[in-house]
């Protein structure tokens, strides 16, 4: 019986650690502006000579800001 039960403990155990390993944050699209959190890896645009050029995997300080850009405007 006792070796039922630890082995019960250990799964659920990994079932824990595996399943607190990830969290997703859902950002109202609405946002104009957020706020970088650690971690933020990801290739990025860079103006060059013109035209926006993406980048290879970069690591984003925390606390940078990031937002949709100058919006054009449009006319009725």
């Amino acid at each position: 019986m006792l070796k039922h039960l630890k082995r019960f403990a250990a799964v659920g155990t990994l079932g824990l650690v595996a399943g607190c390993g990830t969290r997703a944050v859902m950002i109202d699209p609405r946002a104009d502006i957020v706020r970088l959190g650690p971690g933020v890896r990801g290739p990025v645009y860079v103006f060059v000579d013109g035209r926006w050029t993406l980048t290879r995997k970069v690591t984003l300080p925390e606390g940078w800001f990031a937002g949709p850009g100058p919006q054009q405007e449009t006319k009725p």
